[in-house]
């Protein structure tokens, strides 16, 4: 198969189950994996913000990789209540958070930086935890990396002393 080939292969979507299904029961641990494994998926429909979960259980092993929203070219609505509802019903210990910015620009928005706060303390509010966020464009960020994720560990951690 040529590489042009591969590619209109890539963006029809023709890979996106085989991605998802393949991926089950297999570890995932570093940002860059969570890059190499989502890009594809990705790849499709390139010109709106999606939004996916990697659903994790305790050992890091992955559930299921789910698209949890559609937007719009530079935004995407994220509503934690349906991430939970999604936590539940796998029976799911952690989350990887995805999403996509078709600019390319992988740096987070403050919205981004807000949902990544919402949703990893309502994920430690029912005893699962956020492993990561990460943003997918030319290249990734990723919220753990560079130290976001620990931040609203430690936080919480020091709220649920308070509370006890």
């Amino acid at each position: 198969m040529n590489k042009k080939q591969f590619w209109n292969d890539l963006k029809s979507g023709e890979f996106v189950s085989m991605v998802k299904e393949s991926s089950v029961g297999k570890f995932i641990l570093f940002p860059g994996e969570v890059y190499n494994v989502m890009k594809p998926i990705f790849a499709k429909k390139d010109d709106i913000e999606r939004v996916y979960c990697i659903f994790l259980n305790n050992k890091s092993k992955i559930i299921s990789i789910e698209k949890m929203f559609d937007g719009t070219i530079n935004t995407s609505a994220i509503y934690t209540r349906e991430i939970i509802k999604q936590v539940l019903k796998f029976k799911a210990t952690a989350i990887i958070l995805v999403h996509n910015h078709p600019a390319g620009d992988p740096e987070p928005s403050i919205e981004d930086k807000q949902v990544t706060i919402k949703v990893g303390i309502a994920l430690l509010s029912i005893d699962a935890e956020l492993k990561d966020h990460v943003i997918i464009g030319d290249s990734y960020y990723s919220m753990s990396d560079e130290g976001y994720i620990k931040t609203i560990n430690d936080r919480m951690k020091e709220l649920h002393i308070c509370i006890n």
